[in-house]
């Protein structure tokens, strides 16, 4: 890691464990997509690591509780900030901004991934979204949100569904299907035991 990669990830740590900020962006997120990236990234030739390594860091930097469909303009601004600060030359910084603009499935519709960095953080970002880590993500921010389970649940199901039609490389769609299976297991149950709920109503 470079010298500017860890004075902005110093930064990201104070600015994302704010208690303003959602539960299930924190630092602990960071970390997992980072290694998911890490680990795509190795299978790809030529990727700009530091590039790379500093969007991880920054995608989620400003995601306040309920925001999250303004959170890629809001994380661009404070990473703009945040690598001004660090003294990133602005054509590195640009190429990390130009990487965070693409990473959201909010967005990916009209805004696709256009570089190996881009793609590589796009699905690294979603596989932290599958198994149990994903589970209780989506969940606890529900529940800071004040919503209830079955919201959650339709909410993570529309989710899945656009990871996989745009998922970007071969390794990020080999990760996410070895973690749905037990998602899909566990949102079953769910829904099994929700919909029994109803059984007790009837005469």
């Amino acid at each position: 890691m470079s010298k500017l990669t860890n004075d902005v990830k110093c930064e990201v740590i104070k600015r994302v464990n704010h208690p303003g900020q959602s539960v299930a962006h924190r630092f602990d997120h960071l970390e997992r997509v980072m290694r998911n990236a890490r680990k795509i990234a190795a299978t790809i030739e030529g990727v700009d690591y530091e590039i790379l390594e500093l969007a991880v860091l920054l995608h989620d930097v400003d995601q306040p509780a309920g925001r999250k469909a303004e959170h890629v303009e809001l994380s661009l601004r404070a990473a703009e900030e945040i690598l001004r600060q660090a003294g990133c030359p602005s054509d590195r910084a640009n190429a990390v901004l130009a990487v965070i603009a693409e990473h959201s499935t909010e967005h990916v519709r009209t805004v696709k991934p256009s570089t190996d960095e881009a793609r590589i953080l796009f699905d690294a970002d979603k596989v932290d979204g599958l198994a149990a880590m994903g589970i209780a993500r989506v969940f606890s921010l529900f529940g800071q949100m004040g919503f209830a389970p079955s919201d959650a649940i339709r909410w993570y199901r529309n989710k899945i569904e656009v990871a996989l039609e745009y998922i970007q490389t071969d390794e990020g769609r080999r990760l996410v299907l070895l973690r749905l299976p037990y998602v899909q297991q566990f949102l079953s149950e769910m829904e099994l035991e929700a919909g029994a709920g109803a059984d007790i109503w009837e005469s």
